[in-house]
């Protein structure tokens, strides 16, 4: 199964600005670190608790975070 197409330049960007680390995400995912970091890049799709983990650690406000995990396909 491919992952749901996500920005994720855009949530990496934020995880950045924020000090968030790979583990920290997969902490609040409940997730080990290989798997945080294939939805990270895209490769597994973030659930719907899973997107609602990383708005409130990230404190992504709605048009951020639908940029981020709604992101379209670009061709």
């Amino acid at each position: 199964m491919v992952g749901a197409m996500i920005n994720s330049k855009l949530l990496k960007s934020q995880m950045v600005l924020r000090e968030v680390s790979r583990k920290d995400l997969a902490t609040a995912l409940n997730k080990s670190v290989v798997t945080a970091t294939r939805k990270l890049n895209g490769k597994v799709a973030f659930t719907a608790p899973e997107i609602q983990a990383c708005v409130e650690l990230l404190s992504l406000d709605t048009d951020t975070a639908n940029s981020i995990f709604f992101a379209e396909k670009m061709s």
